[in-house]
């Protein structure tokens, strides 16, 4: 299982609808892929980066099959005109704690 975290804060004067368009195109095509498996996304409280996005999937052949994909790489082109300072971490497992710890 890996999690790839997008960080990134928004240009200013955005058209926020066009890019909450985009963004429910995105993540509909990401819910479809093989080898998903959740998503979240969050506000920052206090700055930036303003968005952090987490999607967890099953390896790391699941996801490059979607970020391969023309479509999703035209969706993602898109998006790059709305955002600035991003940052994309992939996480493996940790061989100490490879699976979530919940009460």
């Amino acid at each position: 299982m890996i999690e790839v975290a997008f960080t990134y804060d928004f240009l200013p004067n955005i058209d926020e609808n066009a890019y909450a368009k985009l963004a429910r195109r995105a993540t509909r095509m990401m819910v479809e892929a093989d080898g998903f498996i959740e998503f979240h996304a969050n506000r920052n409280m206090l700055g930036s980066p303003n968005v952090r996005r987490t999607s967890v999937w099953k390896s790391f052949t699941d996801y490059a099959t979607l970020i391969q994909n023309p479509e999703f790489q035209k969706i993602n082109e898109v998006f790059r005109t709305y955002v600035t300072n991003l940052d994309i971490v992939i996480w493996g497992p940790s061989p100490l704690i490879p699976a979530p710890i919940r009460p």
